[in-house]
């Protein structure tokens, strides 16, 4: 991926919600399975696998309850996953992301030297 996202070749609404993850992973490269083409926009959406700590939990109407929350607002918590001796538990993530076609380049292809690998990491 570039080390720069220069916004009038990638604009946001090209890259959609992907623009923002894509910013923090300028400079890498990754694995990605890609699951569609548009052509037309010459973009590729695929999937990126990512290890984090962080977690997100929807709660449930008894839950939400249970804490004296107003119902009805799709409440969540966030924050890190820990074990019991309290150190940081990593857990994989599947992301959606919308790319250039131009940035895919097959698994077995030699990367840049001068990018790092963003596959195990940041999702």
């Amino acid at each position: 991926m570039p080390f720069a996202l220069p916004a009038a070749r990638y604009r946001p609404e090209m890259l959609g919600g992907s623009w923002w993850a894509l910013s923090w992973l300028r400079g890498t490269y990754f694995p990605m399975t890609v699951v569609d083409v548009d052509l037309q926009a010459r973009t590729a959406e695929g999937l990126r696998v990512a290890a984090t700590t962080r977690i997100t939990v929807d709660l449930t109407d008894d839950q939400v309850q249970a804490v004296g929350l107003p119902p009805g607002h799709g409440y969540q918590v966030m924050g890190m996953l820990l074990d019991v001796e309290g150190e940081p538990v990593e857990l994989p993530r599947v992301a959606s992301l919308t790319v250039p076609i131009r940035w895919l380049h097959p698994m077995d292809e030699p990367v840049s030297p001068s990018h790092h690998d963003a596959s195990l990491r940041g999702g």
